[in-house]
């Protein structure tokens, strides 16, 4: 006799939102903090800069980045439906980003050791947390299959080494290639919430 299995929890409309507000607040942030910076140049320089202690939207950068780690938070807590291990990944991820914002670098152009360390640990975090959501069953929507999470994993660590390789080598593109990397993880977890929703409005 097959197994009958529970139906999929669903996601709650708070963690929509907070799917919603996580790259609303971060790129929303960087552009009007940017653009309130005479002479800040968003490809060479990064987001940290907009965030320096010394810099002139120190606060409004921090506080977006506040917005985007709680809802980095907030979303893995009502993403019910994904697997637990990579809840409590994207947890990390937006930790680390709490902890970006609270740990700044003093000035523009220059990171501190403890702001680099928590700000790897994000990055690493929110490019690995797909990888870890899947569930085995086969009523699973298509963004907690193994497949999908595989595939955003590995295009997000396409994204992460060619960010570091421009650290290592100094290139002229840095803000450009973080701001590319940090969007898209951004958005990952806005496309999981959606379709998990989907899955659960057909269901």
């Amino acid at each position: 006799m097959p197994v009958t299995l529970p139906p999929l929890p669903r996601v709650p409309w708070w963690g929509t939102a907070a799917a919603v507000a996580a790259p609303v607040a971060l790129i929303g942030g960087w552009t009007w903090a940017g653009a309130l910076t005479p002479g800040y140049d968003p490809v060479r320089q990064t987001i940290s800069d907009l965030a320096a202690v010394a810099a002139p939207t120190h606060w409004l950068m921090t506080a977006a980045l506040v917005v985007t780690g709680l809802g980095y938070v907030v979303t893995a807590v009502g993403l019910r439906p994904a697997d637990g291990a990579g809840r409590a990944v994207l947890v990390v991820g937006g930790v680390g980003v709490l902890l970006t914002a609270w740990i700044p670098n003093d000035t523009q152009g220059r990171n501190q050791v403890g702001h680099m360390i928590v700000a790897y640990l994000a990055f690493l975090a929110l490019t690995v947390w797909p990888a870890v959501i899947a569930r085995n069953r086969p009523d699973a929507p298509l963004v907690l299959r193994p497949r999908f999470g595989q595939v955003a994993t590995i295009g997000l660590g396409v994204l992460v080494l060619l960010t570091f390789a421009e650290i290592v080598t100094g290139g002229s593109t840095l803000g450009l290639r973080e701001r590319v990397l940090a969007g898209a993880q951004s958005v990952v977890p806005l496309i999981v919430v959606l379709g998990c929703r989907r899955r659960g409005s057909a269901a």
